[in-house]
């Protein structure tokens, strides 16, 4: 396995390193699918922040989505070889259904915290979250352009989740995926919680807060994205220290 190692480095994200999943040639997922058995698959399970417990990471067999609820959606061509892009056709909370103007890419990272929509989706989920939650509006944390914050003092995780609808995805294929409160909004500082999704300056995203307690599976030779609901930290759980890996 082909692997290089930095001297230097320079801007916002620094780093120990990244174990580079993505679709390029020198990614450590294709170069184990090209060089053994375990084909160009793989899977992760992403423990929410809430949760002090390790994430999973599985390859090959291991990576198969199987849990009740697993949705397939279609890979489709992106602008650059690393990033994985699917279609996402609608967002909906209960009976109502947005729609994109056009057909809208979306990436798959699991490298990023928030999810990032255009504004002619974001806008419309805005207002039809503020009009659904019953929760007394906070200003944004200066540093964060959020769209939409509540002061969640004095009420517990369980109590804010229940005062939040779910949101579902529309992706490419017919597939479905629900949202849950820990998916949507994230408590930004002491007793503020915000949407997690934040108008794009570029490409649509779906990052690693809204994917927390799912399953996700990528099969590049078939071209698929499985996702499925799952319970991360007791479905994966850490080995023990004298375990193996």
């Amino acid at each position: 396995v082909n692997f290089g190692c930095s001297t230097t480095m320079t801007g916002s994200f620094i780093g120990d390193g990244l174990v580079g999943l993505g679709g390029g040639d020198l990614s450590l997922v294709n170069q184990l699918g090209a060089d053994t058995s375990l084909g160009r698959r793989f899977s992760y399970c992403l423990v929410p922040y809430s949760i002090n417990a390790s994430s999973a990471l599985n390859f090959g067999a291991r990576a198969a989505v199987t849990e009740p609820g697993a949705v397939t959606t279609p890979l489709i061509p992106s602008a650059v070889d690393a990033f994985y892009t699917i279609l996402l056709t609608s967002v909906k909370i209960g009976s109502s259904t947005i729609a994109p103007p056009k057909p809208c890419p979306i990436i798959v990272d699991s490298g990023t915290s928030l999810t990032f929509l255009d504004k002619a989706l974001l806008d419309p989920l805005v207002k039809e979250l503020a009009g659904r939650v019953k929760l007394p509006k906070a200003p944004p944390p200066e540093d964060l352009e959020l769209p939409l914050c509540y002061n969640v003092s004095g009420l517990k995780e369980g109590q804010i989740a229940a005062k939040i609808p779910d949101v579902e995805l529309g992706l490419g294929g017919g597939a479905a995926v629900t949202l849950k409160a820990l998916n949507t909004f994230a408590v930004v500082q002491k007793d503020t919680l915000c949407l997690a999704i934040a108008p794009s300056a570029r490409s649509s995203l779906i990052g690693n807060i809204a994917q927390q307690n799912m399953h996700v599976g990528y099969d590049l030779d078939k071209g698929t994205v499985t996702f499925a609901p799952a319970d991360c930290a007791s479905s994966y759980p850490a080995p023990s220290p004298s375990g193996s890996l």
